[in-house]
């Protein structure tokens, strides 16, 4: 019977250290969406690449990947933000067109307004 009790008891204790794991993780913020930093440009090529997106327009989406990449290369996206629109490009061009969209969305909504100062 102790074995069974102290199976139970290790459960348990498991249970809660996964409990505080994922507390941990949530306050520090992990697996964060990378952030365009208000950036107007990036914003309005994130915009005209969900509009490629919705239309279904691999050319579409080609210009707005072209645009993306200037902004990268010119310093004013993040490298994490590229990242992942990249992947999302991907996705378009593969065809994959509802999981591009909603990966986008995603991104879009994890945007924060930039700090004014």
């Amino acid at each position: 019977m102790s074995v069974t009790h102290d199976g139970r008891r290790m459960s348990m204790i498991l249970a809660r250290w996964a409990i505080v794991l994922a507390s941990c993780l949530v306050l520090a913020d992990c697996g964060s969406t990378p952030q365009l930093g208000g950036d107007q440009e990036c914003l309005g090529a994130a915009d005209a690449l969900w509009t490629a997106i919705g239309a279904q327009r691999s050319d579409l989406v080609d210009a707005a990947a072209e645009k993306l990449e200037r902004l990268h290369s010119a310093g004013k996206m993040p490298d994490d933000a590229f990242e992942d629109i990249s992947e999302i490009v991907a996705q378009a061009r593969a065809g994959e067109w509802s999981d591009a969209r909603a990966a986008l969305k995603t991104f879009v909504q994890g945007q924060r307004p930039a700090n004014s100062s």
